[in-house]
């Protein structure tokens, strides 16, 4: 039985390694290839009027204040400055009485388009911040540099770049790639990374449509261990057996012959069901597996 278990145990480390491996060639794929190269190539850029102009600095920032790629001179903003400015987006004119800050600075707000475009203005130069599906992007000037070509640049590469689809591109892929992979001839059944206030980063196609409320109980238990232990933990309606975990990093379900693994990581939920014959080792390990990577990149 030892034997057995040790042969176990090196195997799934075996899995493990390949697969951490593929992790992080893909991760570095993408890094290179999506948010700082939109930053450093198509907004810092020339502004198109043949004089070498460019922002003064820019960024793209999560809806949530997480970075997801900036310039070198992006001022350390603060979270309750990214928290007004995504309440100006949900209700236009929020910033108006006050202004709009970043890192300490204040802009006044001029005309932009509610709930899509904030514009600010500060002497000699200003700011655009345009929301998108998941992010929001930052684009920062001082003159010679045009408040319109501004505008320009941080509008053009989200209209034209910066689809939906391309912006959702690298969770896909950790969701298609690492979770919903091979292990052994077994896969899970679904699998999603979720941002922690519930938002879909992305999911495979049969992952269930989660109710806020299970959202919630599931971001409480990993504040309060043991939250979820009396009601259960539901998943689209579909009631789990809280089983033994990783109190505030890792919730475990049980459901018939299937269950669920949710890994708590910096910025987001990663989540596998499975059914028999997969078995709960196995989802353990994918989900924890790249749960584990996102940590340590601070994702």
């Amino acid at each position: 039985m030892e034997l057995v278990i040790k042969l176990e145990e090196r195997r799934d480390a075996k899995i493990k390694n390949k697969r951490t491996g593929n992790i992080r060639k893909k991760k570095k794929e993408i890094e290179t290839m999506s948010w700082q190269t939109y930053v450093d190539e198509h907004l810092m850029c020339d502004v198109g009027d043949g004089q070498g102009h460019h922002l003064t600095a820019a960024a793209i920032i999560g809806h949530d204040g997480s970075v997801w790629a900036q310039s070198a001179n992006f001022p350390q903003f603060k979270p309750q400055e990214m928290t007004d400015i995504m309440k100006d987006f949900d209700e236009p004119g929020h910033l108006a009485p006050t202004g709009l800050f970043l890192a300490g600075l204040k802009y006044m707000v001029i005309q932009g388009e509610p709930g899509a475009v904030i514009r600010g203005k500060k002497g000699a130069g200003g700011i655009t911040i345009k929301k998108t599906g998941q992010s929001m992007v930052f684009g920062l000037y001082e003159e010679p540099v045009t408040p319109g070509q501004c505008n320009m640049v941080v509008e053009r590469l989200v209209e034209k770049s910066f689809t939906k689809s391309s912006e959702k591109m690298s969770w896909q892929s950790y969701v298609d790639d690492h979770l919903m992979c091979d292990v052994e001839g077994n896969h899970l059944t679904a699998a999603a990374i979720l941002g922690q206030d519930g938002s879909v980063w992305a999911q495979s196609a049969a992952f269930p449509q989660l109710k806020t409320e299970e959202i919630n109980g599931i971001t409480k238990d990993f504040e309060e261990p043991g939250f979820l232990a009396p009601t259960g933990l539901f998943l689209g309606g579909a009631k789990y057996m809280v089983i033994q975990g990783e109190p505030g990093a890792v919730i475990r379900g049980k459901k018939g012959p299937g269950g669920v693994t949710i890994k708590k990581t910096t910025q987001a939920l990663v989540i596998g069901i499975y059914e028999e014959p997969m078995t709960g080792g196995q989802c353990n390990l994918v989900v924890e597996r790249l749960g584990d990577y996102l940590i340590e990149s601070d994702l």
